[in-house]
């Protein structure tokens, strides 16, 4: 009797334990999914059915101890044991699973944007502090709206007790660096990513060891986030902005370069997407300057994400819903997580590697379908030269121009989606969201990325019934134009004619207009068929 009682003594001290743990664990499961809860979306009903069920659970466990206590039979026990452990073991890794997801779509949806300004004097000067350059003349933008040239520099002035008085304002940052260059001022005020952002630009190639930086300041403030109240369940707009840095320039400093634009829209109902490359020397007007003044269009970069959405937007007429600002440097570790992507490199060429190095570093590409890996996939989107005839030497038949990268960055966009298809395990999963929460900025919130799980879902099941790469259909759009020249710079105009051919298509894949039928049809059997690209052809001026 005495033997049955210590048995029923310790076989209920474990009851009570177990179910202190299976409280703690259902709590944090429990805490966990609920970051899942959106008013935007059908997972709120998924989590809240989550919830009760979790509950409901405790209940009938928590009775069942209980109720093995009582009858205090072994094979009661055991069973109840086996089953308790089973649901504690399974609460705990699917919320460390949920954790690592949770944590990684927080870094996509950043909360805070930083903003960075710069003292610059030209490297070759004997000026090394602020207090050598008090006195001589000193290069600030002129547009109060602008954190980064105007209001953190004045910032910087009244801590280091600089007389304003000394201060030259310009409109443009193109005009004050040739100033700096040809020493008619001292010293300028411009955004810390600067070398990114004016390295392409003629004349300043070497800006990284000709300039440097004498002080800096930084500040944090609240990202801006979607407010729009679309959802990623409903065709949508998103800007893709590429940031070609070496640097993680996206948690530093709100401005980047502009170099690649991308805009694209997506219909979950039809999985069809449009894909346009906007040429960065597209001579648009400036919405966020003061002036509004038209220039080329990666001159919006200088002023932050907002700034390029809202001047593409006004200039297509398609409002955009979302951005995402890319660091080219994740391109690499994104392609190698997916294990390559398949592309058909249109010419063969040589590009310089992810630092920009040449010589034993260089990249040599064939022509022909292939499968690239990061280092490939980033040259191939940097390279901008159409049929280089031999690497490392120029011939007449060279030729350099962003439609060719332009061309090649929509291909490397369209091979990484297609590749989404093989993704087939938790761990794939968890490297390709780290990569890409350390590489992109973007103002979309918690609540409307949750809201784009089921259109994800959908993308990957019916990936795995079509045997066709091109599972989700892709329209390449093409922005004709034609050169021109205002005072020896160079710009792009385009044709308003194929800008309408291409905001027509974004509007019916958005749902926004309802397609016309082409009555007229040819074919030929000689002849293959070849897709024409919209907005591609020959118009007036």
């Amino acid at each position: 009797m005495e033997k049955k009682k210590k048995k029923f003594k310790k076989a209920s001290i474990v009851v009570f334990l177990l179910l202190i743990v299976y409280y703690v664990s259902s709590i944090y499961f429990v805490n966990e999914i609920y970051y899942y809860n959106s008013s935007k979306s059908f997972m709120t009903y998924v989590v809240y059915g989550i919830i009760f069920l979790t509950s409901l659970l405790l209940v009938i466990f928590t009775y069942a101890g209980f109720k093995s206590i009582k009858k205090n039979k072994t094979k009661s026990y055991t069973w109840y044991f086996i089953l308790i452990i089973l649901l504690i073991s399974s609460e705990i890794l699917i919320s460390v699973n949920i954790n690592k997801i949770s944590n990684s779509i927080s870094k996509i949806t950043k909360s805070k944007t930083g903003y960075s300004t710069s003292l610059i004097v030209l490297k070759s000067s004997n000026f090394s502090s602020v207090r050598d350059v008090k006195d001589g003349k000193i290069g600030i933008i002129d547009d109060l709206d602008n954190i980064e040239g105007y209001t953190l520099a004045m910032e910087l002035i009244e801590e280091e007790n600089i007389s304003k008085e000394n201060l030259v304002t310009y409109e443009n940052y193109n005009e004050m660096l040739n100033d700096l260059y040809d020493k008619k001022i001292d010293a300028m005020f411009v955004s810390s990513s600067y070398v990114s952002l004016f390295v392409n630009e003629e004349g300043f190639e070497n800006i990284a060891t000709e300039t440097k930086v004498i002080k800096e300041k930084n500040k944090t403030a609240i990202s801006k986030t979607n407010t729009n109240g679309k959802t990623l369940d409903e065709p949508f707009t998103m800007l893709l902005m590429g940031v070609d840095s070496s640097s993680n320039s996206l948690s530093k400093s709100n401005s980047f370069n502009g170099d690649t634009l991308m805009l694209l829209t997506f219909n979950p109902h039809t999985m069809n997407a449009t894909i346009l490359s906007i040429p960065r020397d597209t001579r648009v007007p400036i919405v966020c300057t003061k002036y509004k003044s038209k220039n080329k269009i990666n001159s919006a970069a200088l002023y932050g994400a907002d700034c390029v959405m809202d001047t593409i937007t006004n200039f297509t007429g398609i409002k955009i819903d979302y951005w995402a600002k890319v660091n080219f440097q994740g391109v690499i570790s994104l392609v190698d997580a997916l294990g390559g992507i398949e592309v058909d490199v249109p010419y063969a060429f040589c590009e310089s590697d992810s630092k920009r190095r040449f010589g034993n570093n260089t990249i040599y590409i064939e022509k022909g379908v292939q499968t690239l890996n990061g280092e490939q996939a980033l040259a191939f989107a940097r390279n901008r030269h159409s049929w280089p005839a031999y690497c490392g030497k120029k011939y007449s038949n060279y030729t350099s121009n962003d439609f060719i990268r332009g061309q090649n960055q929509q291909q490397i966009v369209k091979a990484i989606i297609n590749k989404l298809k093989s993704i087939n395990s938790l761990s794939q999963i968890y490297d390709i969201l780290n990569i890409v929460g350390d590489n992109i900025d973007t103002n979309i919130d918690k609540d409307t990325m949750i809201t784009g799980f089921d259109t994800f879902k959908n993308i990957i099941f019916n990936s795995k019934n079509i045997h066709n790469d091109d599972f989700i259909g892709t329209q390449r759009l093409y922005l004709s134009g034609y050169d021109n020249y205002i005072n020896n710079i160079y710009y792009f105009e385009y044709y308003k004619e194929s800008l309408k051919e291409i905001t027509d298509a974004m509007k019916i894949n958005l749902e926004l207009k309802e397609p016309e039928m082409d009555k007229e049809f040819s074919f030929s059997i000689n002849k293959p068929y070849e897709s024409t690209q919209i907005g591609k052809g020959t118009y007036k001026y």
